[in-house]
């Protein structure tokens, strides 16, 4: 459960539940805080308690996934550190900014209405999207393909403006930058299917006919000047095995090797270093701590 939440909105949530249900309590607003302040006070501080633990589940699971380049990686959960491009460019949805990963939202921006009703259109986004082409990290050593469905991503920046009546939002990651990505690294390959197989063979047969002189050079073996029924069998039980050589050496090669979402772990692509991702988790945890201890003396002091 805990690799599905997202930290930034949880660690605010808490906060923002316990600091209100605390001010609340405290100058005994409504009848409804003043009979129902306990359930109120015991559900922040059971809040805080799951947000301690939130966080000191990621650090712990920062601290001990083992660090590795991706030519020296085996298969199994890893940290990476390197630069992120894509094979085909791509870009936000709106501004056209080149990137490799992106979040886009359009919320309607009323302020001419009931106050409540303008809050809740716009917090409600009328349009989202959101990347999900794999990219190319390299750490220098050698290169992966990176999965971004299921991540958790903490982008590099997040852009917001104004136009026709409408908030838009863009978060990314650009191209060329640094990024840290923890998951299952995949070193197993595609294996090719009889359709696939059928295309290439087919591709590559179509090439050894252009050059009929090669072609009877290498399969005319009774010299007749022809290529006969036993002959084209034996040229393409050669070409099957060259397309399945040719398609065993790309997959040794490392770029053939993907980081995927691990199952019951934590999997994230963030534009943060690992050492600033640790630093966050610990002030998040200590504030988490001294909001629980607030919140216990507070409940005693009132029980």
């Amino acid at each position: 459960m805990l690799e599905r939440l997202k930290s930034q909105g949880v660690n605010y949530a808490v906060l923002a539940l316990a600091f209100s249900v605390g001010l609340l309590i405290y100058l005994k607003h409504a009848n409804f805080i003043v009979h129902n302040w306990h359930w109120l006070l015991l559900i922040s501080i059971a809040s805080s308690i799951f947000a301690s633990v939130f966080n000191y589940w990621r650090l712990l699971k920062i601290t001990e996934a083992p660090f590795s380049t991706i030519a020296a990686a085996a298969q199994g959960y890893v940290e990476l550190f390197g630069k992120a491009s894509t094979v085909k460019p791509l870009k936000t949805p709106y501004q056209d900014i080149p990137c490799v990963c992106y979040r886009a939202s359009v919320y309607a921006n009323r302020e001419n209405e009931d106050d409540k009703v303008a809050d809740l259109f716009n917090i409600m986004p009328l349009e989202y999207a959101e990347s999900k082409t794999l990219f190319t990290l390299d750490d220098g050593s050698a290169q992966c393909k990176v999965d971004p469905k299921g991540a958790e991503v903490i982008y590099f920046e997040a852009r917001t403006w104004r136009k026709n009546d409408h908030r838009y939002v863009e978060e990314y990651l650009p191209v060329g930058k640094p990024i840290y990505v923890i998951g299952q690294l995949d070193t197993s390959h595609e294996v090719l299917d009889e359709d696939a197989i059928k295309k290439y063979l087919t591709e590559k047969l179509s090439d050894w006919k252009t050059n009929k002189q090669q072609l009877l050079n290498r399969f005319d073996q009774n010299r007749d000047g022809q290529i006969d029924l036993n002959e084209w069998a034996q040229a393409r039980q050669e070409a099957r095995e060259e397309v399945l050589a040719a398609h065993a050496m790309q997959a040794n090669n490392s770029s053939g090797f993907t980081l995927t979402k691990p199952a019951g772990k934590l999997f994230l692509i963030s534009a943060k270093s690992p050492q600033q991702l640790r630093a966050s988790y610990k002030w998040w945890l200590i504030a988490h701590l001294c909001m629980l201890v607030i919140l216990l003396a507070f409940y005693q002091k009132l029980t």
